[in-house]
């Protein structure tokens, strides 16, 4: 062998050129697709088959109930099934979400590109789920995606700001009372219902909303006694700086996520904390996945399914992979109106799913 067969036979490509082993960004992309169209399908097509053969009278009698399900148990069974596994869906948009922000050369390309299409997508988002073209009560996922994204781009730029001193202790004073003042309402909109739900069940019905105000101010005071503990503690550890700037975050993931729930979005303020959820752990990309997981989970229990979300994205490399960003913005109107468009040639598309 001369030195030339050596020479070549010696020969590696460069580190950086050599392919990463893993699964790339497009990739996790189409299984967020395809776990989304199972779960759409599910959703807006099979229910209302379900709701057409009469599920909703079935279920205000057990007997009706059994008979219903010897005739569609399958039926049922299959679109749960489906309903599960599009519970990945979701969580792999929000991972990618946060990828795209830090990846991003233009924040603010990216959020009109996003808005732009939440609009489009809205009256086949209408049509696939309530079966009108418009729906107030119900808006796109796009919607939480934005707002996400544009708490992602506030809270980059608290982590840059040099605000006058005044400012400053207006975001800590903001973020002290405003974010127990969120959990506290929410808290006590759960509390009501639980103890509402039980006494009805029990025969003594009341209205809990009016009579139990105090509740409201007990919670705020227990957040806000949590809250303080918590600003001081890491006042002390990280310094002045760094206090008010997790004020400013929670100032910031406050008016987002109430922003959420006032337009009504898909997985609403649940949604957006778990964007920001994963973009706090955003260093260690299992991690951060596990935590949005486990904030959706918190949110509703049949979200579970979403942990196994966990399995492409230890798996991703990150690269970006195939060249098909219009594809995944298009592909989400587009199925949707597909779906209705089948749902209307079957007779049950003015059928609401929701």
């Amino acid at each position: 062998m001369d030195n030339a067969q050596l020479n070549a036979s010696a020969y590696r490509p460069p580190a950086q050129a050599q392919k990463k082993k893993g699964i790339t960004g497009s990739t996790i992309k189409i299984i967020a697709v395809v776990t989304m169209l199972i779960d759409h399908v599910a959703a807006a097509l099979l229910t209302r088959i379900l709701i057409s053969r009469g599920f909703f009278y079935a279920m205000g009698n057990e007997q009706r109930l059994i008979e219903w399900m010897k005739v569609n148990g399958l039926l049922y069974i299959v679109t749960q099934l489906m309903r599960l596994i599009g519970r990945l869906g979701f969580p792999i948009f929000c991972f990618l979400l946060v990828e795209g922000f830090q990846r991003t050369r233009n924040v603010k390309k990216y959020a009109f590109r996003m808005g732009l299409f939440a609009l489009i997508s809205e009256m086949p988002f209408d049509l696939a789920f309530s079966g009108r073209v418009w729906n107030p009560g119900y808006q796109n996922v796009y919607f939480t995606l934005l707002i996400g994204l544009l708490a992602l781009w506030a809270f980059d730029a608290i982590a840059k700001l040099d605000p006058a001193k005044w400012l400053q202790v207006l975001l800590t004073i903001g973020g002290i009372l405003l974010l127990p003042l969120y959990v506290a309402r929410r808290g006590y909109n759960i509390v009501t219902g639980v103890i509402n739900f039980l006494a009805g069940f029990f025969g003594k019905g009341v209205r809990l909303y009016e009579r139990n105000l105090p509740l409201l101010g007990g919670i705020f005071i227990v957040c806000l006694a949590v809250m303080l503990a918590v600003w001081g503690i890491y006042r002390q550890k990280k310094g002045v700086d760094k206090a008010w700037r997790m004020c400013g975050d929670m100032v910031v993931l406050v008016l987002a996520m109430a922003a959420a729930n006032l337009l009504k979005t898909d997985y609403s303020g649940m949604g957006v904390l778990t964007i920001a959820v994963m973009y706090a752990l955003r260093k260690n990309k299992v991690g951060s996945m596990a935590g949005g997981c486990i904030t959706l989970t918190i949110a509703s229990l049949s979200e579970i399914t979403a942990f196994f979300a966990m399995l492409p994205i230890a798996y991703y490399n990150g690269e970006r992979g195939l060249k098909m960003k219009y594809f995944f913005y298009i592909f989400y109107p587009a199925h949707l109106l597909i779906i209705w468009l089948i749902c209307w040639a079957m007779g049950i598309g003015w059928i609401s799913a929701i």
